[in-house]
């Protein structure tokens, strides 16, 4: 999509979210698993999507110092499924409730992405949702620091996007980054992120191994 083509679909709450779910349900739904071995601890996270000044938000979570994984680093707001969820949908409801006081009634699904594999072996499915701002949020302090709210037009701008080559377990991925103010997404959050722009946008950052990158990481 061209530049001028992503601001008409950022324009207004309605038009971004036709936009976002026709490109989700046309999308297959696909499982990244850098390991065929092992199945993964079913999770799932929500993009939380919302409208401020005239152009859409996102909702992201710093995580305390008191989580089990993944400490002090910026999330979705999400977590493991339980067996009194009916599917993974309400696992994310449920755990966005919990962690910031979102209520599933006041988002509108529009769509889901694909599964991810962490290397702390949980299998993540994200969702896309859309909700009215303001809101108030009730943060969980013991899972949650506190709120970050990113407008989606910087986090398209490739000048605020790297990639970088780790090696973790012999395996070498190609981590995302993405740069805001002071704040830094990385992780699987930031394949998660990729993905979804990906998706919806059509940007070229659906490259996750080292192999996959080439001369671009």
């Amino acid at each position: 999509m061209s530049e001028e083509e992503i601001r008409g679909v950022c324009s207004d709450a309605e038009t971004f979210a036709v936009h976002v779910r026709q490109r989700l349900q046309n999308h297959k739904v696909q499982t990244y698993a850098y390991r065929s071995d092992i199945r993964g601890i079913p999770a799932a996270v929500l993009f939380p999507f919302y409208f401020r000044n005239d152009q859409p938000y996102l909702l992201f979570t710093r995580r305390s110092n008191s989580v089990e994984h993944h400490k002090g680093q910026i999330s979705l707001p999400g977590g493991q499924w339980d067996k009194t969820d009916a599917d993974m949908l309400q696992t994310a409801l449920r755990e966005t409730e919990e962690e910031i006081g979102l209520k599933a009634q006041d988002v509108r699904i529009l769509g889901r992405c694909d599964r991810f594999l962490t290397n702390t072996h949980y299998c993540v499915s994200p969702f896309v949702g859309l909700f009215d701002y303001p809101y108030p949020f009730r943060i969980n302090k013991a899972e949650i620091d506190y709120l970050i709210e990113v407008p989606l037009l910087h986090l398209l701008d490739n000048a605020h996007y790297k990639t970088k080559i780790v090696a973790d377990q012999e395996t070498p991925w190609l981590l995302h980054y993405y740069y805001y103010r002071r704040e830094v997404i990385w992780g699987v959050t930031g394949f998660l992120l990729s993905d979804l722009l990906a998706i919806v946008f059509d940007l070229p950052r659906k490259r996750f191994l080292a192999r996959e990158a080439g001369e671009h990481a």
